[in-house]
Protein backbone atom coordinates (compact mmCIF):
# COMPACT_ATOMS: atom_id res chain seq x y z
CA UNK A 1 0.00 0.00 0.00
CA UNK A 2 2.85 2.37 0.80
CA UNK A 3 4.47 1.54 -2.52
CA UNK A 4 1.38 2.17 -4.63
CA UNK A 5 0.57 5.38 -2.74
CA UNK A 6 4.08 6.74 -3.29
CA UNK A 7 3.85 5.91 -6.97
CA UNK A 8 0.47 7.65 -7.23
CA UNK A 9 1.77 10.73 -5.39
CA UNK A 10 4.76 10.88 -7.73
CA UNK A 11 2.47 10.79 -10.74
CA UNK A 12 -0.32 13.13 -9.63
CA UNK A 13 0.90 15.77 -7.17
CA UNK A 14 0.46 19.22 -8.69
CA UNK A 15 2.52 21.12 -6.15
CA UNK A 16 5.95 20.57 -4.56
CA UNK A 17 5.86 17.86 -1.92
CA UNK A 18 8.41 16.25 0.39
CA UNK A 19 7.53 12.74 1.51
CA UNK A 20 9.51 11.00 4.24
CA UNK A 21 8.99 7.22 4.06
CA UNK A 22 9.69 5.41 7.33
CA UNK A 23 9.84 1.63 7.33
CA UNK A 24 11.25 -1.25 9.33
CA UNK A 25 13.51 -2.40 6.49
CA UNK A 26 16.23 0.08 5.52
CA UNK A 27 16.90 -1.60 2.17
CA UNK A 28 13.22 -1.78 1.22
CA UNK A 29 12.66 1.91 2.04
CA UNK A 30 15.76 2.86 0.03
CA UNK A 31 14.54 0.89 -2.98
CA UNK A 32 11.02 2.28 -2.70
CA UNK A 33 12.08 5.92 -2.50
CA UNK A 34 14.52 5.46 -5.39
CA UNK A 35 11.68 4.14 -7.52
CA UNK A 36 9.29 6.90 -6.44
CA UNK A 37 11.84 9.64 -7.12
CA UNK A 38 12.45 8.19 -10.59
CA UNK A 39 8.71 8.14 -11.31
CA UNK A 40 8.43 11.73 -10.14
CA UNK A 41 11.27 12.68 -12.44
CA UNK A 42 9.66 10.92 -15.38
CA UNK A 43 6.29 12.54 -14.69
CA UNK A 44 7.76 15.99 -14.19
CA UNK A 45 6.17 16.41 -10.77
CA UNK A 46 8.04 18.05 -7.93
CA UNK A 47 7.79 15.33 -5.32
CA UNK A 48 10.89 14.34 -3.36
CA UNK A 49 10.90 11.08 -1.39
CA UNK A 50 13.26 10.72 1.58
CA UNK A 51 14.09 7.27 3.03
CA UNK A 52 14.33 6.62 6.75
CA UNK A 53 13.73 3.81 9.23
CA UNK A 54 11.44 3.32 12.19
CA UNK A 55 12.21 1.20 15.23
CA UNK A 56 8.91 0.17 16.81
CA UNK A 57 10.74 -1.52 19.69
CA UNK A 58 12.29 1.78 20.77
CA UNK A 59 10.60 3.99 23.35
CA UNK A 60 11.94 7.17 21.75
CA UNK A 61 12.52 6.61 18.02
CA UNK A 62 8.98 7.36 16.87
CA UNK A 63 8.82 10.64 18.79
CA UNK A 64 12.25 11.65 17.49
CA UNK A 65 11.22 10.98 13.89
CA UNK A 66 8.02 13.00 14.25
CA UNK A 67 10.04 15.85 15.77
CA UNK A 68 12.60 15.62 12.97
CA UNK A 69 10.20 15.81 10.05
CA UNK A 70 7.41 17.94 11.55
CA UNK A 71 5.06 16.68 8.86
CA UNK A 72 1.78 18.34 8.00
CA UNK A 73 0.26 14.89 7.58
CA UNK A 74 1.10 11.38 8.81
CA UNK A 75 -0.10 8.41 6.76
CA UNK A 76 0.03 5.25 8.88
CA UNK A 77 0.22 1.94 7.00
CA UNK A 78 2.13 -0.29 9.45
CA UNK A 79 0.42 -2.87 11.66
CA UNK A 80 1.37 -6.02 13.57
CA UNK A 81 -0.45 -8.24 11.06
CA UNK A 82 -0.54 -7.73 7.32
CA UNK A 83 -4.01 -8.52 5.91
CA UNK A 84 -2.38 -9.49 2.61
CA UNK A 85 -1.14 -12.71 4.16
CA UNK A 86 -4.71 -13.99 4.01
CA UNK A 87 -5.22 -13.65 0.27
CA UNK A 88 -3.83 -17.04 -0.70
CA UNK A 89 -0.45 -15.78 -1.87
CA UNK A 90 1.34 -17.60 0.94
CA UNK A 91 1.10 -21.11 2.33
CA UNK A 92 -2.23 -22.10 3.83
CA UNK A 93 -1.92 -22.44 7.61
CA UNK A 94 -4.27 -23.01 10.51
CA UNK A 95 -3.83 -19.32 11.44
CA UNK A 96 -5.04 -18.13 8.05
CA UNK A 97 -7.90 -20.60 8.19
CA UNK A 98 -8.95 -19.42 11.65
CA UNK A 99 -8.99 -15.77 10.56
CA UNK A 100 -11.16 -16.54 7.54
CA UNK A 101 -13.55 -18.70 9.56
CA UNK A 102 -13.86 -16.38 12.55
CA UNK A 103 -13.85 -13.15 10.58
CA UNK A 104 -10.98 -10.93 9.53
CA UNK A 105 -11.74 -8.61 12.43
CA UNK A 106 -10.27 -10.95 15.07
CA UNK A 107 -6.90 -9.41 14.20
CA UNK A 108 -8.28 -5.99 15.21
CA UNK A 109 -6.01 -5.61 18.30
CA UNK A 110 -3.00 -6.14 16.03
CA UNK A 111 -4.25 -3.38 13.73
CA UNK A 112 -4.82 -0.87 16.52
CA UNK A 113 -1.55 -1.12 18.44
CA UNK A 114 0.86 0.87 16.25
CA UNK A 115 -1.48 3.57 14.98
CA UNK A 116 -2.65 4.19 18.56
CA UNK A 117 0.97 4.97 19.50
CA UNK A 118 1.28 7.33 16.55
CA UNK A 119 -2.00 9.08 17.37
CA UNK A 120 -0.92 9.62 20.99
CA UNK A 121 2.25 11.37 19.82
CA UNK A 122 0.37 13.35 17.19
CA UNK A 123 -2.01 14.61 19.89
CA UNK A 124 0.88 15.84 22.04
CA UNK A 125 2.75 17.59 19.20
CA UNK A 126 3.05 21.38 19.27
CA UNK A 127 1.77 21.60 15.71
CA UNK A 128 -0.22 18.40 15.39
CA UNK A 129 -0.20 16.89 11.90
CA UNK A 130 -3.25 15.38 10.30
CA UNK A 131 -3.46 11.60 10.72
CA UNK A 132 -4.76 9.19 8.07
CA UNK A 133 -4.94 5.52 8.97
CA UNK A 134 -4.72 2.63 6.50
CA UNK A 135 -5.01 -0.18 9.08
CA UNK A 136 -8.60 -1.48 9.30
CA UNK A 137 -9.96 2.10 9.48
CA UNK A 138 -13.58 0.87 9.53
CA UNK A 139 -12.93 -0.47 13.06
CA UNK A 140 -9.73 1.20 14.22
CA UNK A 141 -10.75 4.81 13.66
CA UNK A 142 -13.74 4.53 16.03
CA UNK A 143 -11.34 3.20 18.68
CA UNK A 144 -9.10 6.24 18.22
CA UNK A 145 -12.15 8.50 18.47
CA UNK A 146 -13.27 6.74 21.67
CA UNK A 147 -9.85 7.46 23.16
CA UNK A 148 -10.03 11.12 22.19
CA UNK A 149 -7.17 10.72 19.72
CA UNK A 150 -6.96 12.69 16.46
CA UNK A 151 -7.97 10.93 13.25
CA UNK A 152 -9.00 12.54 9.97
CA UNK A 153 -10.03 9.43 8.05
CA UNK A 154 -8.91 6.13 6.61
CA UNK A 155 -8.33 5.04 3.02
CA UNK A 156 -9.40 2.19 0.75
CA UNK A 157 -12.40 -0.11 1.35
CA UNK A 158 -15.47 1.95 0.33
CA UNK A 159 -13.19 3.99 -1.94
CA UNK A 160 -12.17 0.87 -3.89
CA UNK A 161 -15.78 0.15 -4.78
CA UNK A 162 -16.53 3.80 -5.53
CA UNK A 163 -13.56 3.91 -7.93
CA UNK A 164 -14.85 0.91 -9.88
CA UNK A 165 -18.29 2.53 -9.91
CA UNK A 166 -16.83 5.80 -11.21
CA UNK A 167 -15.30 3.98 -14.17
CA UNK A 168 -18.81 3.02 -15.29
CA UNK A 169 -20.47 6.33 -14.37
CA UNK A 170 -17.75 8.94 -15.01
CA UNK A 171 -19.99 12.02 -15.15
CA UNK A 172 -22.64 11.16 -12.58
CA UNK A 173 -22.64 12.09 -8.90
CA UNK A 174 -21.93 8.93 -6.91
CA UNK A 175 -22.51 8.32 -3.20
CA UNK A 176 -21.81 5.01 -1.47
CA UNK A 177 -22.36 3.97 2.15
CA UNK A 178 -20.89 0.66 3.22
CA UNK A 179 -18.54 -1.23 5.50
CA UNK A 180 -15.56 -3.28 4.34
CA UNK A 181 -17.70 -6.33 5.17
CA UNK A 182 -20.30 -5.44 2.56
CA UNK A 183 -17.74 -5.41 -0.24
CA UNK A 184 -15.97 -8.59 0.90
CA UNK A 185 -19.23 -10.45 1.33
CA UNK A 186 -20.80 -9.50 -1.96
CA UNK A 187 -17.64 -10.59 -3.79
CA UNK A 188 -18.31 -14.09 -2.51
CA UNK A 189 -21.27 -16.39 -3.02
CA UNK A 190 -23.15 -16.55 0.30
CA UNK A 191 -24.54 -13.05 0.59
CA UNK A 192 -28.33 -13.32 0.45
CA UNK A 193 -28.77 -11.42 3.72
CA UNK A 194 -26.38 -8.56 3.03
CA UNK A 195 -28.08 -5.17 3.47
CA UNK A 196 -25.29 -3.06 2.02
CA UNK A 197 -23.69 -1.31 0.37
CA UNK A 198 -26.19 1.40 -0.41
CA UNK A 199 -25.51 3.35 -3.60
CA UNK A 200 -26.93 6.58 -5.02
CA UNK A 201 -26.37 7.78 -8.59
CA UNK A 202 -27.31 11.40 -9.19
CA UNK A 203 -29.27 11.45 -5.91
CA UNK A 204 -31.35 8.37 -6.78
CA UNK A 205 -30.79 5.22 -4.75
CA UNK A 206 -29.94 2.13 -6.78
CA UNK A 207 -32.33 -0.79 -6.18
CA UNK A 208 -30.96 -4.34 -5.98
CA UNK A 209 -27.37 -3.09 -5.97
CA UNK A 210 -25.68 -6.37 -6.82
CA UNK A 211 -27.82 -7.08 -9.88
CA UNK A 212 -28.07 -3.50 -11.12
CA UNK A 213 -24.34 -2.87 -10.76
CA UNK A 214 -23.18 -6.32 -11.88
CA UNK A 215 -20.43 -4.97 -14.20
CA UNK A 216 -18.97 -2.95 -11.31
CA UNK A 217 -18.79 -6.02 -9.08
CA UNK A 218 -17.28 -7.98 -11.95
CA UNK A 219 -14.46 -5.44 -12.17
CA UNK A 220 -13.88 -5.55 -8.41
CA UNK A 221 -13.88 -9.37 -8.41
CA UNK A 222 -11.34 -9.40 -11.23
CA UNK A 223 -8.95 -7.08 -9.42
CA UNK A 224 -9.47 -8.79 -6.07
CA UNK A 225 -8.69 -12.17 -7.62
CA UNK A 226 -5.18 -10.92 -8.31
CA UNK A 227 -4.51 -10.34 -4.60
CA UNK A 228 -2.25 -7.37 -4.08
CA UNK A 229 -3.23 -5.89 -7.45
CA UNK A 230 -6.17 -4.31 -5.62
CA UNK A 231 -3.59 -2.08 -3.91
CA UNK A 232 -3.14 -0.23 -7.19
CA UNK A 233 -6.67 1.12 -6.69
CA UNK A 234 -6.01 1.80 -3.01
CA UNK A 235 -2.81 3.68 -3.82
CA UNK A 236 -4.61 5.93 -6.32
CA UNK A 237 -7.44 6.83 -3.95
CA UNK A 238 -5.01 7.25 -1.05
CA UNK A 239 -2.99 9.80 -2.98
CA UNK A 240 -6.20 11.65 -3.87
CA UNK A 241 -7.20 11.86 -0.19
CA UNK A 242 -3.76 12.88 1.08
CA UNK A 243 -3.35 15.60 -1.54
CA UNK A 244 -6.87 16.91 -0.89
CA UNK A 245 -6.21 17.20 2.84
CA UNK A 246 -3.10 19.26 2.07
CA UNK A 247 -4.88 21.44 -0.49
CA UNK A 248 -7.23 24.39 -0.14
CA UNK A 249 -9.47 22.92 -2.84
CA UNK A 250 -12.39 20.68 -1.87
CA UNK A 251 -13.12 17.37 -3.59
CA UNK A 252 -15.98 14.87 -3.33
CA UNK A 253 -14.78 11.33 -2.69
CA UNK A 254 -15.24 8.34 -0.36
CA UNK A 255 -13.32 7.25 2.73
CA UNK A 256 -13.70 4.82 5.62
CA UNK A 257 -13.61 6.04 9.20
CA UNK A 258 -14.07 9.80 8.61
CA UNK A 259 -13.46 11.60 11.91
CA UNK A 260 -13.64 8.23 13.68
CA UNK A 261 -17.00 6.97 12.38
CA UNK A 262 -17.35 3.24 11.63
CA UNK A 263 -17.45 2.02 8.03
CA UNK A 264 -17.40 4.02 4.80
CA UNK A 265 -19.13 7.20 3.58
CA UNK A 266 -19.24 9.79 0.80
CA UNK A 267 -17.33 12.87 1.97
CA UNK A 268 -15.99 16.24 0.97
CA UNK A 269 -12.31 16.76 1.74
CA UNK A 270 -10.16 19.86 1.63
CA UNK A 271 -8.02 22.22 3.71
CA UNK A 272 -7.47 19.60 6.38
CA UNK A 273 -11.17 18.90 6.90
CA UNK A 274 -13.31 15.81 6.21
CA UNK A 275 -17.09 16.30 6.15
CA UNK A 276 -19.86 13.81 5.41
CA UNK A 277 -21.66 14.25 2.08
CA UNK A 278 -24.64 11.96 2.58
CA UNK A 279 -27.51 11.73 0.09
CA UNK A 280 -31.09 12.69 0.86
CA UNK A 281 -32.85 9.78 2.48
CA UNK A 282 -29.83 8.61 4.46
CA UNK A 283 -28.92 10.59 7.55
CA UNK A 284 -25.82 10.02 9.66
CA UNK A 285 -27.64 7.76 12.12
CA UNK A 286 -28.83 5.43 9.35
CA UNK A 287 -25.39 5.32 7.75
CA UNK A 288 -23.67 4.58 11.07
CA UNK A 289 -26.21 1.85 11.86
CA UNK A 290 -25.59 0.10 8.53
CA UNK A 291 -21.83 0.28 8.99
CA UNK A 292 -21.98 -0.82 12.62
CA UNK A 293 -23.92 -3.93 11.67
CA UNK A 294 -21.40 -4.64 8.92
CA UNK A 295 -18.58 -4.40 11.44
CA UNK A 296 -20.15 -7.02 13.71
CA UNK A 297 -21.02 -9.31 10.80
CA UNK A 298 -17.38 -9.34 9.75
CA UNK A 299 -16.25 -10.44 13.19
CA UNK A 300 -16.03 -7.53 15.64
CA UNK A 301 -18.44 -4.87 16.82
CA UNK A 302 -17.64 -1.18 16.93
CA UNK A 303 -16.10 -0.17 20.27
CA UNK A 304 -18.87 0.63 22.75
CA UNK A 305 -19.20 3.45 25.27
CA UNK A 306 -17.40 1.36 27.89
CA UNK A 307 -14.38 0.76 25.64
CA UNK A 308 -15.15 -2.86 24.69
CA UNK A 309 -14.92 -4.31 21.17
CA UNK A 310 -17.03 -7.46 21.10
CA UNK A 311 -16.24 -10.29 18.71
CA UNK A 312 -19.16 -11.93 16.91
CA UNK A 313 -20.68 -15.10 18.32
CA UNK A 314 -19.06 -17.07 15.49
CA UNK A 315 -15.65 -15.60 16.26
CA UNK A 316 -16.09 -16.18 19.98
CA UNK A 317 -16.89 -19.84 19.49
CA UNK A 318 -13.86 -20.40 17.27
CA UNK A 319 -11.46 -18.44 19.49
CA UNK A 320 -12.54 -19.91 22.83
CA UNK A 321 -10.41 -23.10 22.57
CA UNK A 322 -7.32 -20.99 21.85
CA UNK A 323 -7.70 -17.80 23.86
CA UNK A 324 -10.61 -17.96 26.33
CA UNK A 325 -9.61 -14.66 27.92
CA UNK A 326 -10.16 -12.69 24.71
CA UNK A 327 -12.61 -14.96 22.88
CA UNK A 328 -15.50 -12.55 23.52
CA UNK A 329 -13.47 -9.49 22.52
CA UNK A 330 -11.17 -7.05 24.25
CA UNK A 331 -11.33 -3.89 26.31
CA UNK A 332 -9.12 -1.07 25.10
CA UNK A 333 -7.30 -1.10 28.46
CA UNK A 334 -6.19 -4.66 27.65
CA UNK A 335 -5.00 -3.91 24.12
CA UNK A 336 -1.37 -4.83 24.82
CA UNK A 337 -2.33 -8.13 26.45
CA UNK A 338 -4.71 -8.98 23.59
CA UNK A 339 -1.98 -8.24 21.03
CA UNK A 340 0.52 -10.40 22.90
CA UNK A 341 -1.88 -13.32 23.17
CA UNK A 342 -2.95 -13.15 19.52
CA UNK A 343 0.67 -12.86 18.40
CA UNK A 344 1.56 -15.98 20.40
CA UNK A 345 -1.45 -17.78 18.95
CA UNK A 346 -0.38 -16.81 15.44
CA UNK A 347 3.12 -18.20 16.04
CA UNK A 348 1.60 -21.50 17.15
CA UNK A 349 -0.99 -21.86 14.40
CA UNK A 350 1.32 -20.78 11.59
CA UNK A 351 3.26 -23.98 12.23
CA UNK A 352 0.15 -26.05 11.57
CA UNK A 353 -1.21 -26.75 8.07
CA UNK A 354 -4.77 -25.73 7.29
CA UNK A 355 -7.33 -28.47 7.84
CA UNK A 356 -9.07 -27.85 4.54
CA UNK A 357 -8.97 -25.53 1.54
CA UNK A 358 -11.46 -22.65 1.48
Amino acid sequence: MTETTCRALALTARCPLRVAVLGRSRSWVADLTAMANAVSGAAGTRVVFVPDTIDWDSDTDLREKLDTYRARLVFQTASLQSPWEFLGVTEETRWKELVWEAGNAIILPMQVALVKRVAELVRSADQAPLLVNACFPDWVNPILRHLGLPISCGIGNVAMFASCLKAHYPTERLQVVGHLYHFFKILGTNHSEVDGPRVWIDDREVPDVERTLKPVFHDLRSVNARGKLVNEIVGAVSAEVLLALLSDSVIATHVPGPNGLPGGYPVRIGAGRVELDLPDGCDEAAAVALNSQGAYDMGAGVIDADGFSRFSSTAEGLLKPYTPRFAAGFHIDELDQACAELTALRATLERRPARSRR
